[in-house]
């Protein structure tokens, strides 16, 4: 195979390295970035949200770090105010989570919605799990302030997407570091054989 063939194959291999992890960074980035629907304070209790296109959305609890939250005081409750109809929520199974400096959002639960109204109440329970819960409670953290925290109501995307984004990423890397080490690897022996071809024809 001459050289051109060889590097042609590896730049298409790299090119499709970077293209996968483009697509990773891409679904990662639609499970935090989706656009938010409703912000409630943990005082407010109640609000209501519209939903203008079918499909999963996401309930995220955002407070201050390094403090104790009312997580395992509270659970999110989700009514269609026009069929009274109480909607699922599948707890997170990555729960993903974002920070800054001093305030961190944690994804607790996912929902399948059809366009139209709906309501988010806060009731009485536990967001949590029970090891979350046990392990929150032996932490000496501050009391809890309610008005520093608040749920929101986001456009997700399927669990699985996310969970499949985490694969892609590390097979678009190796497909990135792969295609340089074959490449490099490649020059090397091109360029033993074709020195050990030079001596021969010397000799």
């Amino acid at each position: 195979m001459s050289i051109l063939s060889i590097r042609i194959l590896l730049f298409i291999l790299v090119f499709i390295g970077i293209f996968i992890v483009f697509k990773a960074i891409k679904l990662f980035s639609n499970a935090f970035n989706g656009i938010i629907l409703l912000t409630l304070p943990y005082n407010d209790n109640a609000g209501s949200f519209t939903v203008s296109k079918s499909g999963i959305y996401a309930i995220w609890h955002k407070g201050p770090l390094f403090k104790k939250t009312p997580l395992t005081q509270f659970r999110p409750h989700i009514l269609n105010t026009a069929t009274d109809k109480e909607i699922k929520l599948n707890r997170s199974i990555l729960s993903p989570r974002s920070s800054n400096f001093d305030t961190g959002r944690m994804e607790l639960f996912t929902f399948k919605a059809e366009a139209g109204h709906y309501e988010l109440k806060l009731v009485p329970g536990s967001s949590t799990s029970r090891f979350q819960a046990m392990i929150g409670g032996a932490i000496p953290l501050a009391d809890i302030d309610l008005s520093q925290y608040s749920i929101e109501i986001q456009k997700s995307q399927s669990q699985i997407f996310t969970i499949l984004a985490i694969p892609l990423l590390l097979l678009g890397i190796v497909g990135i570091v792969g295609g340089f080490i074959i490449g490099l690897l490649a020059e090397k022996n091109l360029y033993i054989n074709s020195n050990h071809s030079q001596k021969f024809i010397f000799l």
